[in-house]
């Protein structure tokens, strides 16, 4: 089944509330999907452009995806603000192509003591797919490694694989290629590679088959001195093919919904203790016993957080006084949630409202 393209332009238009994208498959299969909607990848003809500011880049469709600061681990400096990056994608049967753009008001292209060169990344899951879980958006977990295309302004483009934070680790090159271009305070890069690259850690996509991909994006701004998990960076997305075949199965496991009451949510987060260890706002105390939660329902997935509350050992932050080991195993410091099935899903859609 295919996506109507009358329903794709009007991603992100629908809903004004948590869900706030309709779309639909040919057969009127309704579902809903969170903030940004599906980026639109154009078929076109090979080679695609590497240049930022080549015409052809015009003619797919430009998509903007919210980008927060990554806070859930605790970072030295002032943290940053929500931004956003504007994304267009081409394919052809060989490549694939994102550009990425987004507000710098400087260039910083040198790396070296007290500096620190500005940046993009766009973080593939490795696996995906129907009954295929996302990892979680900081860089994977263990046993659900993510891989990434990265940028420096120096010119340098690698691709790397993490399993959590703390494990990116630089992989043999998959022929990714990049190339940025700043102008009035504006940098434009292009990532591109082909599709059918191998290696252990590297991505593989098949256009024809593979409609929907997820994918997530971040980027660095060296004058702020950001650089490692000092980033802004995206909830997963979906990359739509615009050939490529869409599994209904797949497009409902990517939606991301939870029903549940918000002002009940926040006054359970007072109530069942969560205000005594996490930040939010809202919260007058704002402590840091706990990850952070500013930011918790742009960055993360409601399943995720449905998952977080009822097990928070599952996929444990791997922060500084977040975790201890026990019998052997890394095990979060927050209990499990103590009450009802409802209970937990108003949390999980205050928490969705955090954004």
């Amino acid at each position: 089944m295919t996506f109507g393209d009358g329903m794709i332009r009007q991603l992100g238009r629908a809903l004004p509330a948590l869900f706030v994208v309709a779309f639909s498959f040919a057969g009127a299969v309704a579902l809903a999907e969170r903030d940004d909607g599906a980026i639109l990848a154009k078929q076109a003809s090979t080679p695609l452009p590497l240049d930022p500011d080549d015409a052809s880049w015009q003619t797919a469709p430009a998509t903007t995806v919210r980008v927060y600061p990554q806070n859930t681990i605790r970072l030295p400096g002032e943290a940053a603000e929500a931004g956003t990056v504007t994304v267009r994608a081409l394919y052809s049967v060989e490549e694939l192509a994102l550009r990425l753009e987004w507000s710098d008001a400087s260039v910083e292209n040198a790396r070296g003591v007290g500096k620190f060169a500005d940046a993009a990344a766009v973080q593939w899951p490795l696996q995906y797919g129907p009954g295929v879980r996302l990892p979680y958006i900081g860089m994977g977990n263990p046993g659900e490694p993510v891989t990434m295309w990265l940028w420096r302004a120096d010119g340098t483009a690698e691709t790397l694989a993490a399993e959590g934070f703390g494990t990116l680790t630089a992989q043999a090159s998959d022929g990714i290629q990049a190339k940025g271009a700043w102008k009035d305070g504006r940098w434009r890069v292009v990532f591109r590679r082909k599709l059918a690259a191998g290696g252990e850690y590297c991505v593989r996509v098949d256009s024809a088959k593979q409609g929907l991909v997820p994918v997530a994006l971040a980027f660095w701004n060296g004058a702020q001195a950001e650089r490692n998990g000092a980033k802004r960076l995206s909830a997963w997305q979906v990359l739509r093919f615009e050939k490529g075949a869409a599994d209904e199965q797949y497009a409902r496991q990517l939606v991301s919904s939870v029903t549940g009451d918000p002002a009940t949510g926040k006054r359970l987060m007072m109530e069942k203790g969560c205000a005594a260890c996490h930040a939010f706002p809202g919260n007058p105390t704002q402590p840091a016993v706990g990850p952070s939660l500013s930011y918790a329902g742009g960055i993360h997935r409601a399943d995720y957080l449905l998952e977080s509350i009822a097990e928070p050992s599952k996929v444990v932050v791997p922060g500084k006084g977040y975790s201890m080991v026990q019998d052997g195993k890394r095990v979060s410091l927050m209990p499990p949630f103590q009450g009802t099935e409802q209970e937990r899903r108003d949390i999980a859609a205050f928490l969705q409202t955090l954004r």
